[in-house]
């Protein structure tokens, strides 16, 4: 598997610090960002982050709501994070 960029492999991270079985949740906000609800400082991403880990496998975004979206790290992202190359 190719080496993904830092800004994807932080949010894999955040994914799995934050999914303790049930997923955790991403909120739209303006500019085609996505907030982590619940995160302290207000984490957020730009909707693009997401593609290559749910390209790979890493992550499932499900859902139909356009403006919150559950997202579960699978089993190969963790997979990813404890064995893969960064």
């Amino acid at each position: 598997m190719s080496r993904m960029p830092k800004h994807v492999l932080k949010l894999l991270d955040m994914v799995a610090a934050y999914d303790y079985g049930e997923g955790v949740t991403f909120r739209a906000i303006p500019r085609g960002r996505w907030r982590l609800a619940g995160h302290p400082r207000g984490y957020a991403v730009q909707a693009r982050t997401f593609h290559p880990l749910t390209g790979r496998g890493l992550i499932a975004v499900t859902g139909d709501d356009p403006l919150s979206v559950p997202v579960t790290i699978t089993d190969a992202g963790r997979a990813y994070l404890t064995g893969g190359t960064k």
